[in-house]
């Protein structure tokens, strides 16, 4: 308080001498006002007419000329003079903005209509410590981010704060950093930052969090009661990231990952929230999903298991828990077996067999996918060196593995350890290889393609660029998608997809192998066409190499249409 008592006696013994009407002249009503920690205003016709001390000086201004209300505090006039707390952008004449609460209440004075403003400062969004706009975006980092947050929440002024975070990741953002440079990627992210400020209220508070990541925090006017309150504000937020940005002459196409909390319906603690968002981010991740995720308990414990089986894949590894099956690829033309492709398996010693679907993610998520991956291929090729020399071995790989191991001296290395030729050697690729560092990859590719060793693009036709990756490195094979061959007796489409993919093949020197054949009908109609390889379960399903050894085709001997053709999903 900026009063000085008398210093010529003590508190209470001023109060005792002298009368209410002096003290009252010592200390105006002004002064109690000055005090406050709440910035206090008096409106009328949209003007401020009298302020005090702490409303003055985070604006940054004296009253005389204080700006209209529309400057400084835009959603003030919007509101209802209920005298409830609604939240708020306040800005200040240097450009710096805090997020706050504010609460109007009418006045009547001398037949005039006047408004009572009180704007709640929280105490870690001081004068001195506003939310810095970051790149002209008006956004704030991390730390301002987390304690903005926290203060709506837990200051009190709000019966039940309620609200939605959201944590959004731009897809494939190191990619564009790669391809187009830093200063295209800042543009980038600026431009992220200045539709979120266009088309969020003014209420949001946003945040950079590093990399292509960013927090929002999105207030609901009310308490938490409909799912359409969150609704709205996920629909608002992954429209703004799934766009089309023109920087520099170049048209980027943007996409983004998007988890969800809300508050208080999931949790009422800010770091509980940023948890939960961070889960169902990863959720969302995980299934590639173009719509945000919304956080379910069920993640919670997802985590757990996840957690369980990468400390036991760790184990495995050290314990010789993986072991390979073996499943045939047939030449149509002359009914043998020319390869085999490496399927990896787990025998777990207390929950039996794990599907590669269930811990192939997981060992890409905590890099044991690279060590695992080293394994199978020395593995791989190990065994079937000793298989007659025309067998090949088809090993899958990873694109985490290909990305972050050397791949070119673990296949040299591989070939020298095993003694097996480079052309028996065939690497399964999907078109995901081209997600991140594609330069680097693409000449990792080309020196391992140089040694002899066949590059397979596994799963042709159900990616969105395939063709253009085609065009990018040259294939030695290309594998169609099961689901094709599933559906061509059917469904005329998958019947004409099947076909045009043989002819682009053919046309461009590309053997051509059709997967998930398990009907003799599907051989039929395969033999029909230019397809020369054949995979399936009606050639032989995935075994020990050991099972594999008396199949006819393993030798000279051509395969029997229709062996061990039961139909089933296929596990690869």
């Amino acid at each position: 308080m900026d009063v000085t008592f008398p210093k010529t006696a003590p508190l209470g013994k001023a109060l005792g001498s002298t009368s209410r009407e002096n003290i009252t002249a010592l200390f105006p009503i002004y002064h109690l006002a000055d005090a406050s920690s709440e910035g206090l205003a008096i409106l009328y016709q949209g003007r401020i007419i009298e302020a005090n001390r702490p409303l003055l000086s985070c604006v940054g201004t004296d009253l005389q000329n204080f700006p209209s209300i529309r400057d400084i505090l835009p959603g003030a006039l919007k509101t209802p003079p209920d005298n409830s707390y609604h939240p708020g952008v306040l800005r200040t004449l240097e450009g710096r903005s805090f997020h706050v609460e504010f609460r109007l209440t009418p006045l009547r004075r001398n037949d005039l209509d006047c408004l009572a403003l009180a704007v709640t400062f929280p105490p870690c969004l001081s004068v001195s410590r506003s939310l810095s706009p970051e790149s002209g975006t008006g956004l704030c980092g991390q730390e301002e981010f987390g304690k903005a947050v926290s203060a709506f929440l837990g200051n009190g002024t709000r019966r039940q704060p309620a609200g939605i975070l959201l944590h959004a990741n731009i897809n494939r953002f190191r990619t564009i950093n790669e391809r187009y440079g830093t200063r295209i990627a800042d543009n980038v992210l600026s431009e992220i930052g200045q539709r979120l400020r266009a088309f969020l209220t003014e209420e949001c508070i946003v945040a950079r969090l590093g990399g292509g990541d960013f927090g929002i925090f999105c207030p609901f006017p009310y308490e938490y009661e409909h799912p359409g309150q969150a609704t709205r504000w996920a629909q608002i937020v992954r429209d703004i990231f799934h766009t089309t940005l023109s920087i520099e002459g170049h048209r980027i196409h943007l996409t983004a990952s998007i988890g969800c909390c809300l508050i208080p319906f999931d949790t009422y603690r800010f770091e509980t929230a940023c948890h939960y968002a961070e889960l169902a981010l990863n959720e969302a991740r995980r299934l590639q999903s173009p719509d945000w995720i919304s956080f379910t308990p069920l993640m919670q414990a997802d985590v757990h298991h996840r957690s369980e089986l990468e400390h036991d894949l760790q184990r495995a590894l050290e314990t010789n828990q993986f072991f390979l099956e073996f499943q045939p690829l047939i030449c149509l033309r002359t009914n043998r077996i020319e390869c085999v492709e490496a399927l990896l398996r787990w025998q777990h010693p207390t929950r039996g067999v794990i599907s590669p679907n269930e811990f192939i993610p997981i060992a890409e998520e905590s890099g044991l996918i690279v060590s695992i991956g080293r394994w199978v291929l020395l593995e791989a090729c190990a065994q079937v060196s000793r298989l007659p020399s025309h067998v090949r071995v088809a090993v899958n790989i990873s694109a985490v593995q290909f990305l972050h191991d050397d791949m070119y001296a673990s296949v040299i290395q591989t070939l020298f350890q095993t003694g097996l030729a480079a052309e028996r050697l065939e690497l399964e690729l999907t078109e995901s290889i081209f997600l991140e560092a594609v330069q680097r990859n693409l000449e990792t590719m080309s020196k391992i393609r140089a040694l002899g060793v066949k590059i397979v693009m596994d799963d042709f036709g159900i990616g969105f660029s395939s063709l253009n990756y085609l065009r990018s490195f040259p294939f030695d094979r290309i594998k169609i998608d099961r689901s094709f061959i599933r559906d061509m007796l059917n469904d005329p489409q998958a019947q004409s997809i099947v076909s045009a993919i043989m002819t682009l093949g053919h046309a461009m020197s590309m053997e051509v192998i059709a997967e998930g054949v398990e009907t003799a009908a599907q051989l039929d109609m395969l033999r029909h066409t230019s397809c020369s390889t054949a995979q399936g379960f009606l050639m032989g399903r995935p075994a020990p190499l050991a099972n594999l050894s008396a199949y006819p085709g393993m030798t000279d001997t051509p395969v029997i249409s229709g062996q061990n053709s039961s139909p089933s999903a296929s596990a690869s």
